[in-house]
């Protein structure tokens, strides 16, 4: 029987090299029958992500490490079900991109549950496919054990189906991810701490990631921003817990350091940390950038710059920019004073803006509304003080 197959083998497969061993030659046979059923597996599946799931050709080679198979079968059915429950290509490549081996699933077995579990609790299903496709892990919890204890949770602070639902829109994996201990402890000590009841409530409605954190860092985390000075009856005290959950010791170390490089001291960050504490939460990089601009090229005073932190937060291209060009050509233009030029220009609105800075002017500088475009579409700065 070992030898017919092993004959058999060498005739499939047309091997040309023949080891003086009759054993070796059945198993050389073999390795090269795996090694090649293995790669049309890979290239099948590979081939299927891009075409079939939208993935890029990189992310199709990582998700091929998870998951494999030979025929379209499987795969096809899972996604048939989620284009039946109003899911778009952009979803579905969205949950295969994350959990890759989703295609394997049994579709009414075991996802259709998670669906009409959301359908239920009064989520559309335009809904139900946004909150899946960017959490896909809640297909993989258990409905009985998990979703609808962390549902009703949830639901239990909240009040009403419909808030609950909102707040997972917010931040899908809250459902995947909540376990009762760190949301109850969460809203426990927040309370303790001197936080107003509603105030929590209003954070866990419209933040409810903040409320998934490990006891022991969130405890640690109120500590330090109790000792920076802020005033837990405030909006900015449960500000700064949420921006510091979003990052680790180091990283706020680092970005102490960035705006320590443009001469400010730890007392002023800090206070611009209590100003806006949404500040510390922009990436090093667009620190570095918005620093740069308003020291260098508009010649700002570093500490003006902290005393209105949200200026670092607004888009350089888009708002910073373009305002700057038009009040920096006023101001050439003798149009305006130096003094209008600071900080509350960038705090309008984009039609105020206009209304105050340039349709004004319009008459004598008709090139104004064009620059001001210009610079949106482009965000070149022309004009230096």
């Amino acid at each position: 029987m070992s030898n017919f197959l092993c004959k058999t083998l060498l005739q499939v497969r047309h091997l040309t090299t023949i080891s003086p061993y009759p054993k070796l030659r059945c198993v050389q046979s073999l390795h090269f029958n795996y090694s090649t059923v293995a790669s049309d597996s890979h290239s099948f599946t590979v081939s299927y992500l891009i075409n079939s799931c939208s993935l890029s050709p990189e992310s199709a080679s990582s998700a091929s490490k998870l998951v494999s198979f030979t025929s379209p079968e499987k795969p096809d059915l899972v996604i048939s079900f989620f284009k039946n429950h109003g899911f778009s290509n952009a979803h579905i490549s969205l949950i295969i991109g994350k959990y890759p081996r989703m295609l394997l699933s049994n579709p009414n077995g075991t996802l259709l549950p998670k669906l009409e579990f959301l359908y239920t609790r009064g989520a559309s299903s335009s809904e139900v496919a946004t909150i899946i496709s960017r959490a896909p892990n809640i297909l993989t919890r258990s409905v009985d054990e998990h979703l609808v204890p962390a549902f009703d949770l949830l639901k239990g602070y909240l009040g009403s189906n419909e808030r609950t639902i909102a707040s997972i829109k917010r931040f899908p994996s809250v459902i995947g991810d909540i376990r009762q201990k760190y949301l109850s402890g969460s809203v426990t000590m927040l309370l303790d701490a001197g936080v107003p009841e509603a105030l929590v409530m209003y954070f866990l409605f419209y933040q409810p990631r903040m409320f998934t954190m490990a006891l022991d860092r969130f405890r640690e985390i109120l500590e330090d921003v109790k000792k920076m000075g802020f005033d837990p009856s405030k909006s900015s005290f449960v500000q700064a817990v949420h921006a510091m959950r979003g990052m680790s010791k180091s990283t706020w170390v680092r970005k102490l350091g960035i705006f320590k490089r443009w001469g400010l001291s730890e007392e002023q960050i800090l206070a611009a940390f209590r100003s806006h504490p949404w500040c510390m939460t922009l990436s090093e990089e667009k620190i570095m950038l918005a620093m740069d601009f308003f020291v260098n090229k508009l010649g700002w005073e570093t500490a003006a710059i902290v005393r209105s932190p949200l200026l670092l937060s607004f888009s350089l291209k888009k708002r910073t920019i373009p305002r700057a060009s038009v009040l920096l050509f006023l101001f050439q233009k003798g149009l305006t004073k130096k003094k209008t030029m600071l900080v509350k220009p960038y705090m309008y609105t984009e039609t105020q803006f206009l209304q105050k800075f340039v349709h004004p002017h319009l008459k004598e500088a008709p090139q104004l509304s064009k620059l001001y475009r210009e610079n949106v579409d482009g965000g070149i700065i022309d004009y230096e003080i």
